[in-house]
């Protein structure tokens, strides 16, 4: 499946609006993706980092002073507290991992979405393994690249930045 298949095929079934949830213009998603690796990515090391590695082995030296916590999460149902641990976002990015690693060149797919279609885009992949695509890791930025969210195969968050309301994990503890 090609990302404008995927895309069509999550506002279908999620029945929600191309203007709140949408694929990154082409044009746009090599800035956009500088801009979150600049920030985020671990290039530090000689191999696993750069963004893909970054929710399973850390983020860059300068972003982990502003570690927020890294949580066990339920695969199945973390995200339905986007809308509390979100406050002050409207819109964000969400990026699938495709694969790829920092050397032969990462892959992801940026969308731009408001959370209450990102809450039923999750759930929709989620409950079709990413519409048959498998299992992927994702991160969800803010748009002014205050703090990332990464959600990786281990069923594990990392929260990094400002702005980000975790309260709902904290009282799991």
């Amino acid at each position: 499946m090609n990302l404008f298949q995927f895309e069509n095929e999550l506002i279908k079934r999620c029945d929600i609006s191309k203007i709140r949830f949408h694929k990154v213009r082409v044009t746009q998603c090599k800035n956009i993706y500088q801009k979150i690796t600049e920030k985020y990515a671990d290039k530090t090391q000689i191999w696993k980092n750069g963004l893909h590695w970054a929710n399973t082995n850390g983020y860059s030296p300068k972003s982990m002073k502003k570690l927020l916590g890294c949580y066990s999460v339920e695969r199945q149902a973390w995200f339905y507290y986007l809308p509390e641990i979100i406050l002050n976002d409207d819109i964000v990015y969400f990026l699938i991992d495709i694969g790829g690693d920092w050397y032969t060149g990462e892959y992801f797919w940026i969308f731009e979405s408001y959370i209450p279609e990102l809450v039923k885009v999750l759930d929709l992949l989620n409950q079709t393994a990413f519409l048959d695509i498998g299992w992927s890791d994702y991160y969800i930025v803010s748009k002014k690249f205050r703090w990332i969210i990464g959600f990786n195969h281990h069923d594990v968050i990392s929260c990094v930045g400002e702005g980000l309301n975790l309260d709902c994990f904290l009282h799991k503890k």
